[in-house]
């Protein structure tokens, strides 16, 4: 019993240590970075191709990384893209992150 509460009590402060890590990364985004992540979602919401391309080269993010960890307004980007009614980004997002675009738009 005793070796099991010490394993417990190891996971806990590991689980911890790792949340806590995640969001001090998270809270420190430098200016610079930030606003071309704006843009991204801008050039999302815009639905040309031509600016999203444009925004994701400038960010130095690959589309596959943007579509995986970037939020825009609380989305993730292809769902961003779809509310935004942002279909063709829509579409190309989904394909570079290997989701399917027809089940994204069923639940929403």
């Amino acid at each position: 019993m005793k070796k099991l509460t010490q394993k417990l009590m190891i996971g806990v402060v590991m689980s911890t240590s790792i949340l806590l890590t995640a969001g001090v990364q998270a809270k420190y985004i430098d200016k610079y970075t930030e606003q071309k992540l704006v843009k991204v979602c801008e050039a999302i919401k815009s639905n040309s191709r031509i600016k999203l391309d444009s925004a994701i080269k400038d960010s130095g993010i690959s589309a596959k990384a943007l579509g995986k960890g970037l939020v825009c307004n609380g989305y993730d980007p292809v769902t961003f893209a779809i509310a935004s009614g942002a279909k063709t980004n829509a579409k190309f997002l989904a394909n570079r992150t290997s989701l399917n675009y027809e089940d994204l738009l069923a639940k929403l």
